[in-house]
């Protein structure tokens, strides 16, 4: 049993089978949620490690709720655990739901059950229907005020999503339609660089693991035309500005944006956990395609920093009531991500976040493609 695994088991709410986000948090508004990313990821988690009857329990909360409607509460960014409501005033996000959707897929794939694969792709199919689009790509929800803004991070998540629905479905019209869907926001993705959102030029470290996690066969067919050394050159340059950009100095951490955000957000630099394993899967996905084109050299330095920022990680742990869990950040005090965001958790507060992208990175599992790492 791994040994992360305990942790999630015991906070599993008996009865709603959902499990909050900052089980151990002071905050008042934080106690008793659970955001649908951390559910969707704890989903995969559980399904990975096999124990499919408690993934279940988060898996049926998504299939049997409706689809989203302007002005409801189904589909929600956070739920109360105990009442498995809505929690938060937040709304909707394509992110959240695109994380629903591989969930639901796996859990198809593991149980062999279709109707999870029909939520999924009734869900897609509402974000490519109702979502407005905007040069390829998709604003983040459908009211005020995610329907004027556009996340980079919440577009990756949306066609990592349709990247793996799409070979799953029989060949015909449906496919197609997704096929067409998921060049589109891979067009438009490849437009915005590094920024955070659409005429947003804030660096945001999960925008630069996003691209490398979705995968370098995905770059390879779908931005690169076949062309392997071009492909090459570009995550070279991505994975050496994602380093130089958001690497905490004298750590082997990754903070959620660079030096000069976290200087307007008036705050000194920290090792955001979960992206710091996110870092450290990248890297170790890359490496052996890297190595395969030739450079030797430079996936060999990969692979050493994926496993300093991995073991960085783990030297965070907290015992808890007699099991293991990952805090959100390193810092010792709650600090803002952005000059314009959220306030990010400390080290004494243990997290979904950070538990499931370690166990994710001390499996070697890639969640956004499902596919193991290879040593």
């Amino acid at each position: 049993m791994h040994p992360l695994y305990p942790y999630l088991h015991k906070l599993q709410h008996p009865h709603s089978g959902l499990i909050e986000s900052f089980p151990l948090t002071p905050v008042d508004y934080l106690q008793r949620v659970g955001f649908t990313y951390d559910l969707s990821l704890t989903a995969l988690v559980l399904i990975h490690h096999g124990s499919l009857e408690e993934a279940s329990r988060i898996i049926e909360f998504f299939r049997s709720m409706p689809l989203p409607v302007e002005g409801g509460w189904n589909f929600n960014t956070a739920y109360n655990v105990y009442r498995r409501a809505p929690a938060l005033d937040e709304g909707m996000q394509v992110g959240p739901i695109a994380w629903s959707a591989l969930a639901l897929i796996r859990y198809s794939e593991s149980t062999g059950q279709l109707l999870y694969r029909h939520k999924a792709v009734l869900l897609l199919d509402w974000i490519r229907r109702q979502v407005p689009h905007f040069q390829g790509g998709l604003v983040m929800g459908i009211e005020d005020p995610w329907s004027s803004r556009m996340s980079v991070e919440n577009n990756w998540a949306y066609y990592a999503a349709l990247h793996v629905l799409c070979p799953l479905l029989p060949h015909g019209r449906l496919r197609e339609v997704f096929h067409r869907e998921e060049l589109s926001v891979r067009a438009w993705l490849a437009r915005q660089g590094g920024n955070r959102g659409q005429e947003d030029p804030v660096k945001a470290l999960d925008v630069y693991t996003s691209a490398l996690l979705v995968g370098p066969e995905a770059h390879l067919v779908q931005a690169f035309g076949n062309d392997a050394r071009a492909l090459a050159a570009w995550a070279k340059t991505w994975i050496g500005e994602m380093l130089a950009l958001f690497r905490v100095p004298g750590t082997a951490a990754f903070d959620y944006a660079d030096a000069k955000e976290a200087q307007r957000a008036d705050r000194p630099r920290v090792g955001w956990l979960e992206g710091t394993e996110q870092v450290s899967i990248a890297l170790r996905l890359w490496a052996p395609w890297l190595r395969a084109m030739g450079d030797t050299v430079f996936a060999d330095d990969m692979e050493q920093v994926a496993a300093a920022a991995h073991e960085h990680v783990i030297s965070h742990c907290l015992t808890i009531r007699g099991t293991i869990a990952i805090p959100n950040t390193d810092s010792r005090q709650p600090i803002r991500t952005f000059a314009d965001g959220w306030v990010a958790r400390p080290e004494n507060e243990p997290a979904l976040n950070g538990t499931t992208w370690a166990y994710f990175s001390d499996v070697g599992f890639n969640p956004y493609t499902g596919t193991l790492l290879r040593s």
